[in-house]
């Protein structure tokens, strides 16, 4: 392409641009205020949640706008695009939201207007908190970027409405960025806190339903549960009667947190406030086929919730009472374990003294296993007592704690006094027992004189008399004869 042909296409642009200038309408008071209108028309349907409609008067103004030439037309353009940014936001469709927040930002940067530059700044910064729906597409460190650039502009030009809307905004981006977390980040969350209050007290109009609204998230991600019904119950009394969007969210929140607290009949009310809001905002919308289908599928799904949670309920009560049964049969179980532990003690006993009394000796090892001093000295002094006596010690080893078996302490009674009455039978003398008793420790007749003061010669015939009563010849034999007969 020549030069001639370039000067004639640049020729050509200048006076078609100059021709549109000229065919754009001269800014007047009348042509702006129709242009405010449309704009706060287009804020009132976005309060119905009527973003349709919203919009038409969104881009009414836009293109009012549009038509109109000086520098007032342009704030008027570019106020337009932060509104319909506003409205996309509101009906969820973040990307025409980002693209008319960059167009706002680009003429505010144009004409050099901070108060509208800082306005795209935070709308930039919703878009980008609004677009993290998971982990993975998080836009949180984009968005307090946005967000804090907006809010260095409006604290230093002195633009509070502006500033007080970006620090309620940090203070959402940071509960956000904690929301993803399996454990509450408690730096985010104090973070959050801290922008939250500096927020309500640069807002004259606090407590509103925007405070109430961003306190109630941070209160709920802190688990704290009964400040956010609070809250939420506050919203609905602020909460004008035709936004139905904001009343049935609002409800929806309380029915998840009635449930979480076990307040069912409450949750079940709120519920039940949750489908008329719902119904309604259907009606206002006027899309009734996929409006009914929406409602039923969301009133569906708390009733489903509700269910469910009563069932838990319902099990839980179940494994309590399963778990008392259990603790009820574990209690029983060791009673008689208990019971059984106690009758083996008994047997145990019973079977000491039953060695004990069947021991030939009184110095035989079995006896010194027996640990129950009563029984000792029940076998030991035996030959010594009457048969009243044995009888008489007999029953009192049956009684107690300790006690024995009865039938092994009746089978001891008896062996005892049939010992007993061999042994009177017998006629030994106590000299002839004390005689009896040192031979079974193996002394000598002459160390069993040396023992009693005796001579060997009284010893010796002391033992012919023992052998003589006892019918053996030995004092071997005396000594295995002695043994049969228990003493």
């Amino acid at each position: 392409m020549n030069r001639v042909t370039q000067f004639l296409a640049i020729s050509a642009l200048v006076a078609l641009a100059a021709l549109a200038v000229s065919f754009r309408k001269p800014f007047t008071k009348e042509s702006a205020q129709q242009v405010r209108d449309a704009l706060d028309r287009a804020e009132t349907m976005v309060t119905l949640s009527q973003y349709e409609e919203a919009v038409g008067y969104g881009f009414e103004a836009l293109h009012k706008a549009e038509e109109m030439s000086g520098e007032e037309a342009r704030r008027l353009v570019c106020e337009a695009h932060t509104v319909l940014s506003r409205v996309y936001l509101q009906a969820i469709q973040d990307s025409l939201a980002w693209v008319h927040a960059c167009e706002a930002e680009q003429m505010a940067v144009r004409e050099h207007n901070d108060s509208l530059l800082a306005t795209a700044l935070f709308l930039k910064g919703q878009v980008c908190s609004y677009a993290g729906v998971s982990k993975e597409t998080s836009r949180d460190d984009e968005a307090m970027e946005y967000t804090q650039r907006a809010l260095a502009i409006a604290e230093k030009d002195g633009y509070e409405n502006i500033a007080t809307s970006a620090r309620y905004q940090l203070s959402e981006i940071f509960v956000n960025k904690n929301r993803w977390n399996v454990e509450l980040d408690r730096d985010l969350y104090e973070r959050a806190g801290y922008w939250l209050e500096r927020a309500e007290e640069s807002d004259p109009e606090a407590p509103s339903i925007r405070s109430m609204r961003y306190h109630f998230r941070y209160l709920r991600q802190g688990n704290r549960t009964e400040e956010s019904i609070d809250y939420c119950n506050r919203m609905l009394d602020l909460a004008p009667e035709e936004n139905h969007l904001l009343r049935q969210q609002m409800q929806d929140h309380l029915t998840n947190m009635y449930l979480q607290t076990g307040q069912y009949a409450k949750a079940a009310e709120s519920h039940q406030a949750f489908s008329y809001e719902m119904q309604r905002f259907i009606r206002q919308k006027e899309d009734k086929v996929m409006q009914e289908l929406q409602m039923m599928y969301e009133v569906e799904l708390k009733d489903k919730q509700i269910r469910l949670r009563t069932g838990l309920v319902a099990l839980l009560v179940v494994l309590l009472l399963v778990a008392l049964a259990a603790v009820y049969m574990f209690i029983r179980f060791n009673r008689k374990i208990s019971l059984q532990n106690r009758k083996i003690k008994h047997i145990s006993k019973s079977r000491e003294l039953l060695f004990a009394a069947i021991a030939s000796d009184l110095k035989d090892p079995e006896l010194e296993s027996i640990q129950n001093e009563d029984v000792l000295a029940f076998i030991r002094k035996w030959p010594e007592m009457s048969e009243e006596e044995i009888a008489r010690e007999s029953a009192v080893l049956t009684e107690g704690e300790d006690a024995l078996d009865p039938a092994v302490a009746k089978y001891v009674s008896e062996l005892m006094l049939s010992r007993k009455k061999a042994l009177s039978r017998v006629g030994l003398s106590d000299r002839e027992r004390e005689i009896i008793a040192l031979s079974k420790e193996g002394l000598t007749d002459k160390q069993i004189a040396e023992r009693l003061f005796l001579s060997p010669r009284t010893v010796s015939n002391h033992k012919q008399h023992i052998y003589g009563k006892l019918d053996v010849k030995s004092n071997s034999e005396m000594l295995k004869k002695i043994q049969e007969m228990g003493l």
